[in-house]
């Protein structure tokens, strides 16, 4: 049986790594990707990473093991999702060569994350356990190790129902885009109400050969949707969720 939980992570800082950058200045993504989302889940859980993959062929136990997991992630709406940001100078000695490194730094990212398990897997099981508990068995961090997360407001659903029409709504996360994806005239104008529109292109997993990021463009906002029709392109990407706190989009 599936199950919707949520709970909300946070830092004093955060690094999100974009590989498309040079050698001397590091810049991050500003929502926590999907990809990173796993390897937190994982460190959690205790299961390998990286670092411990002995088999270089395979990809890391972690990923193995959570990689059909979907989710929904809103950043916070302060500042239209924006969080801001730092650049930190540092010295990296790699093979005696000293290196300046400018890295960019994201300053007390906060993410709400909702997740999709199955109660009858096992480790589904200890893993919401471990969630509302607040255990792990390694130190889960945003990015970096040396940047150490916390979560809290652990949640179970009780409503978790997919969309299939309605008029007039908000999404509370970010929201899975193509081409086809009709934004102008999709949103439901108030005076009162000042809207924002965040644009990112985000990893969500990995291709086996090469291992590279596969990408996925995302919105998210407070507009207001007139109608579902605006997401039937998106159908094969992500899914309109109903849930005790409002609409998200799984994926």
């Amino acid at each position: 049986m599936k199950k919707l939980i949520s709970f909300t992570i946070k830092a004093d800082f955060g690094m999100f790594k974009k590989p498309d950058i040079n050698d001397k200045i590091f810049i991050t993504y500003n929502i926590i990707p999907k990809t990173y989302i796993l390897g937190m889940l994982g460190t959690i859980m205790g299961y390998e990473g990286y670092a411990q993959n002995k088999d270089k062929t395979k990809m890391p136990e972690f990923y193995e093991k959570l990689k059909d997991i979907r989710v929904a992630i809103a950043p916070s709406d302060k500042n239209g999702g924006i969080f801001k940001k730092e650049f930190i100078l540092f010295n990296n000695t790699c093979n005696g060569e000293t290196k300046n490194i400018t890295e960019q730094t994201l300053l007390n990212p906060t993410y709400d994350i909702y997740i999709e398990l199955d109660e009858t897997n096992a480790e589904h099981t200890e893993l919401i356990d471990r969630l509302r508990n607040q255990k792990a068995e390694f130190l889960p961090y945003m990015g970096k190790n040396e940047f150490s997360l916390w979560w809290d407001n652990f949640h179970e659903h009780t409503i978790f129902e997919k969309v299939e029409q309605k008029e007039q709504f908000q999404v509370l996360t970010i929201i899975p885009k193509d081409e086809n994806f009709v934004l102008k005239n999709s949103g439901h104008k108030e005076r009162t109400t000042n809207y924002f529109y965040l644009f990112e292109r985000l990893p969500i997993n990995w291709s086996d050969n090469p291992r590279q990021y596969k990408y996925q463009d995302f919105l998210y906002t407070n507009a207001v949707f007139k109608s579902t029709e605006s997401f039937e392109s998106l159908k094969d990407i992500g899914e309109l969720i109903e849930s005790d706190q409002g609409i998200i989009c799984l994926f």
